[in-house]
């Protein structure tokens, strides 16, 4: 009887350890495919734990050294990037120059590029750590018609009354368009940097995102002549994230898709661009720290979804301000029509943070403008408070590009 079930036993020993052999020979040869990560994906949840090693997190900072706006000792004030030599960027000699084609006389914009592709190329050792680098434009639009409309009536009353209307009769304020002052500037910054690449090489986009505020999207266009280049650009693609923060000011909130498919048809729209806005309120502002928390979403997406070295973005001043924050860049005013260009590594670092950015983010708004008689929070007649909870700030279904209805 001890005999029959020690042979029982071995036998079942020798299939379980068959079984087992199978397992692991079928799985080598037929890994379980992860889904396909999107490549339009900008302001959704970033695939980090899909792509980090274990219990690593992304890493976003600022490679100072390359441009004179990453340097402390820049005056910000007098700065002009359209003025200065080469857009910021310090002459120096690197050492990439030896070992690729460059010659000795070969331009600061050419040997810049070389070096930046050069930390990519190595970036991909595994020991390093590094997913990457990034070169990074940031355009802040030049004049719209709500910077006239705050000229004009004053800072206490267009902060508190006029921003909330969608116009005065003779300008349109929502979703404000460049004026024609704008429009020129916009074209005058096409021409400063044609005038780089009659010099040089420079380092020329080679993807384009904006804001899906008009403003955005004809600062992009006009900056780099996208309607009439030959052969054409990529798409620009429309990304929700790289908006002005959203609550109150009517220019800040933005069209529907069906208005903007129509009347820009170049642009791509991110994966989930819901038909109507779903961000911008009629009682209530964003919070700094709202934009900050959507500035690093947008930047993981970036390093995570795109293989895209040097990029355009056109948005405005407050991401602006949270990107350059994301990457421990220090405080720099952009004025209104000017850029700032910016080198940004990521890298994986340990982390035991067991919520991914996107998890921790939420909307935050803010209800206090320091308004008195004006602020329409006060008013009777404003529309009624609503909870938090009452919000639904997510991509809803049936929201999508789907839904098309009537566009403002």
């Amino acid at each position: 009887m001890l005999v029959l079930r020690s042979r029982r036993l071995r036998r079942l020993l020798f299939f379980l350890a068959v079984f087992v052999t199978l397992f692991y020979l079928i799985s080598a040869l037929f890994p379980k495919r992860s889904p396909a990560i999107s490549q339009l994906v900008f302001s959704g949840r970033p695939p980090t734990r899909a792509l980090a090693p274990r219990r690593k997190n992304l890493k976003l900072e600022n490679v100072k050294g390359f441009f004179l706006q990453d340097l402390a000792e820049t005056n910000q004030t007098s700065f002009n990037v359209f003025h200065a030599q080469d857009f910021g960027l310090i002459p120096q000699r690197y050492s990439s120059i030896f070992n690729s084609k460059l010659t000795e006389d070969a331009s600061q914009w050419d040997q810049f590029e070389v070096e930046v592709l050069r930390m990519n190329a190595e970036s991909t050792a595994p020991r390093l750590a590094v997913r990457g680098y990034k070169v990074l434009y940031l355009f802040r639009p030049p004049q719209s018609w709500h910077h006239t409309g705050e000229s004009f009536y004053g800072r206490e009353s267009w902060d508190c009354l006029w921003t909330r209307q969608d116009g005065n009769g003779t300008a349109k304020f929502i979703d404000a368009d460049l004026t024609p002052d704008g429009v020129h500037n916009a074209k005058y910054i096409n021409s400063l940097w044609n005038k780089h690449l009659r010099k040089t090489n420079i380092a020329t986009p080679e993807l384009f995102l904006s804001s899906p505020l008009s403003r955005a999207a004809q600062t992009l266009i006009y900056a780099f002549n996208l309607t009439s280049r030959s052969p054409p650009p990529p798409s620009p693609i429309f990304v929700e994230y790289l908006r002005e923060s959203f609550g109150v000011d009517t220019h800040n909130s933005r069209r529907s898709f069906t208005y903007l498919k129509k009347r820009f048809p170049l642009f791509e729209f991110e994966e989930d661009f819901s038909e109507f806005d779903p961000l911008w309120t009629s009682n209530r502002d964003e919070t700094e720290e709202s934009t900050l928390h959507r500035a690093k979403i947008f930047l993981e997406n970036l390093f995570l979804r795109r293989t895209e070295v040097f990029i355009a973005v056109a948005t405005h001043e407050r991401v602006i301000k949270a990107i350059l924050e994301a990457v421990g860049h220090r405080p720099f005013e952009v004025p209104i029509g000017h850029m700032i260009p910016v080198v940004v590594k990521g890298s994986w670092f340990k982390s035991y943070e067991i919520r991914t950015e996107s998890e921790k983010y939420r909307m935050y708004y803010k209800k206090d403008r320091n308004c008195t008689v004006l602020d329409p929070i006060t008013d009777p007649d404003a529309e009624p408070e609503l909870d938090d909870d009452e919000l639904d700030f997510g991509h809803s279904e049936g929201s999508g590009h789907g839904g098309a209805r009537d566009s403002l």
